[in-house]
């Protein structure tokens, strides 16, 4: 299988693979229950499952998992970290299932990765009418002072690199007729941390991860200037967020 990935997510997140896993937030238990008690039957697939921090969660409450993760290094520590689930190499254009065999898809952190037109597509082939897409998110509290000043820090370095934050991935899936929205729910969801920690989260994003040695040194030393006067241990502010869309059965013409 000739699965494309985005350069800065196959640089970034092949070199990362180990500190994205440790320096990323679990979602809150509350979101995880409501995926699993409203979303949890039939044929679970997870798309851009990456190291498998959702997938642990959901696994956790007894659901049984596809996981689907096109970077190698990602795939391999999710075959370590969740043993009991399906990995798969594939990615959310090229989706390793048969046509509509698929009750729900979830995009945890990972939506604004894939090519919109290609994906909806693809997810269009494998679930089936009545079926559910799920979008799911840990977002920075940027309210917080010290977030801000990390996020700006973070920002310099984007670039064009596609972002939860644009929220392209959301205007195509609303645009999308055959996905009709059905829930939008989101918690708090504090991440207890340490400056080594947030020093991690930073280092773990794409772009970031994709830069020489020496500028991610540089990153680092500012983001320790941020957060060290925050003591050794704290909270990082997230809230855990979720969107669902129904399948619908649009005949083709």
């Amino acid at each position: 299988m000739g699965v494309l990935v985005h350069d800065t997510a196959a640089t970034g997140y092949a070199r990362n693979a180990e500190r994205y896993h440790r320096g990323r937030p679990t979602y809150h238990p509350d979101l995880a229950r409501r995926v699993v008690d409203r979303y949890g039957h039939g044929t679970v697939v997870e798309l851009g499952a990456g190291t498998g921090i959702f997938t642990r969660q959901l696994v956790d409450l007894g659901l049984k998992v596809i996981a689907v993760e096109p970077v190698v290094s990602m795939r391999t520590a999710l075959a370590e970290f969740v043993p009991e689930a399906d990995v798969r190499l594939g990615s959310a254009e090229e989706i390793p299932v048969a046509d509509h065999s698929v009750d729900t898809i979830i995009a945890s952190q990972s939506f604004h990765w894939f090519r919109y037109r290609e994906a909806l597509e693809e997810i269009h082939r494998v679930i089936r009418p009545g079926g559910h897409l799920l979008t799911v998110w840990n977002v920075r509290d940027e309210s917080v002072d010290w977030v801000a000043a990390c996020t700006k820090v973070i920002d310099s370095y984007a670039g064009d690199t596609p972002r939860q934050r644009d929220m392209g991935w959301r205007r195509a899936i609303n645009s999308d007729a055959r996905f009709g929205s059905i829930d939008e729910w989101r918690i708090d969801n504090p991440f207890p941390t340490t400056p080594e920690g947030v020093v991690d989260r930073t280092l773990s994003i794409s772009f970031i991860g994709a830069l020489p040695d020496r500028q991610q040194a540089e990153v680092a030393n500012e983001i320790r200037a941020i957060v060290e006067p925050l003591g050794p241990e704290f909270d990082y502010p997230y809230t855990s967020q979720l969107q669902a869309w129904r399948a619908i059965d649009i005949e083709e013409p």
